[in-house]
Parts: C-alpha cells; structure tokens; sequence
C-alpha cells in the first residue's frame, strides 16, 4: 500500500523519467514549494502511486516521501456499504500505517478528495489529522460547480510549474465532486489559501492546515 523513498539533495535521479507524458501546467504549486522550509528534512506525502518524475523532482530537496496508493484502496468500496465514519476513519488509518511519529509537511491530494463521499472525506480527514502540524501545506483539486467532471488520471511532478498526466491503471469508480466550501466544511484541519480556476472547470487549491488542537 505505502511506498516511502529518502532523498538527498542533488541525488541520482530515476532512469525512466525520459518517457514523454502530457502535461498539464499549475500557476500555484511554484508558489507553494516556495513556502516550504527547505532548511529542514520535509516530510511529504502523496496520495498516489511513487511515480518516477515526483521522486526527481524532490530528488533536488532533504526530504522522506510518502507514497500511499489510496487509489486502489478498499475504502472506495466501503464507502458505499453501511460503515460509520468512526470504521472507516480506523481502516484509513490502518491504510495509512505510517509511523507514531510522522509529522508531514506537505499533502500532495490531487484529485484523489473527489472520489470520496462526504462521510469518508470526512473519516479521511479524521484519520490524517494526527499526522498533520499547524502550517503543513496540501495541494488538491476541487470543482466550482458540481456539474465538473473529473477525468480519470494520475499525475506526476515534471517541474515546480509543471504536472505529466498519465492515464490510469485501472477504472475508478464513482467521482464525489467537492467544491471549495464543501471541503473546508468537510475538511476542518485545513482552511484554503488560494485557488484557480481552471479552463474545464476544475479549481486547483492550495491549503494549510490551521484548525489543529495545540500539543
């Protein structure tokens, strides 16, 4: 399920980020790895599957990557059975399996939030928080009206402003869509700082997570 790669600043980069994807450009995310505190080791993790142009791209900062194939998890199936949000937070976590002590930076979501109904969006949130720090930042896609469709794809980081978009491996199921509103309402450990709209209709979003209890 999870996939965890350490990278050190100026190494190797993996031999296959040669093959040519479209790609698909982002006005936010150079500025929201600006913000990072690159000074440190950061702790990032994806929802999605360790793709070799995203292990490049942080190859250049001290970072741990956390890769957790979510995508392919059985939530998608439960959520559509009669689980309370409490059991499907607890399978989320045991999903997650990440360490006591995991404090994350950075939250790469992608599209991932929009195959999730309102309750597992909220047993998801329920189950990162822990992992979250006041200030960690995310990035997502959202929808300004509900009538957005999302396509089926996966991405990867080519550059700061610069996303490749691979099809998927296998069909998704149902799509979720969630507004800006929506998933702050859903989402509490996070509050929005920025978004763009784009041309079909989908809104990338940047995040930080704010409504956290204090240690």
């Amino acid at each position: 399920m999870n996939t965890v790669v350490t990278s050190t600043a100026g190494s190797g980069q993996p031999s296959d980020t040669h093959l040519q994807f479209p790609t698909q450009q982002s006005l936010l995310f150079p500025s929201l790895i600006r913000k990072l505190d690159t000074g440190k080791r950061l702790s990032i993790l994806e929802i999605g599957a360790a793709l070799p142009e995203t292990i490049a791209f942080f190859s250049r900062f001290k970072c741990r990557l956390q890769f957790a194939s979510m995508y392919s998890d059985r939530l998608l199936e439960m959520q559509k059975g009669y689980f309370t949000e409490t059991e499907l937070s607890e399978h989320i976590t045991r999903s997650f399996n990440f360490p006591n002590n995991t404090s994350f930076d950075l939250c790469l979501f992608w599209d991932f939030l929009s195959f999730l109904d309102d309750k597992a969006l909220q047993a998801f949130n329920t189950a990162l928080t822990p992992y979250l720090h006041r200030g960690t930042r995310a990035h997502a896609f959202a929808v300004r009206t509900l009538s957005t469709t999302f396509p089926h794809q996966r991405y990867g980081i080519k550059e700061g402003h610069l996303f490749s978009i691979r099809p998927p491996i296998s069909d998704l199921r149902a799509t979720f869509p969630h507004t800006q509103a929506t998933l702050v309402n859903l989402m509490p450990s996070f509050d929005v700082d920025q978004g763009m709209l784009l041309p079909d209709g989908r809104l990338e979003v940047l995040l930080t997570a704010s409504d956290l209890d204090d240690e």
